[in-house]
């Protein structure tokens, strides 16, 4: 496999997790009469359920801004922001982001789903990451 092809395969394998489960993310262990949580319909659901399953103590030390861009259907712009164990999330844009990925709203939900694979929405062209391929790995680390 060409050297240019191989950081952002590793990312994105590395981002499977985190974008099949960010659904499923819970602050407590489920009780035996909770049922599973439903799909997230929107990016707002998708980061609020990043928001609860934030790891604290995998982001102690470390310092890294991420910007998503999403086109349409349900475009937007988010951002978070890691400092030293805490943990920033809001819509827009952020100055001076580590890593950026894009794609439209609707296929960030997929992709948080599981109903649309990384590697799949990558190779199609339906997903892009630019910046520090390492800062971008470390999102599955931090929420997963």
């Amino acid at each position: 496999m060409p050297r240019r092809f191989v950081i952002p395969v590793l990312l994105l394998l590395s981002l499977q997790p985190l974008l099949a489960t960010a659904n499923a993310v819970r602050t407590s262990p489920p009780s035996s009469a909770a049922s599973s949580q439903p799909d997230s319909t929107s990016p707002d659901e998708v980061f609020a359920r990043m928001r609860l399953g934030f790891r604290a103590d995998r982001a102690r030390g470390q310092h890294l801004r991420y910007q998503f861009n999403f086109g349409n259907p349900q475009g937007g712009n988010w951002w978070i922001e890691i400092k030293d164990g805490a943990c920033l999330i809001g819509k827009g844009t952020i100055q001076r982001p580590d890593a950026t990925l894009a794609c439209t709203g609707a296929d960030w939900v997929r992709l948080s789903n599981g109903t649309l694979g990384g590697l799949q929405a990558f190779f199609t062209g339906r997903l892009h990451v630019s910046g520090n391929q390492f800062a971008a790995h470390k999102l599955d680390q931090i929420f997963p």
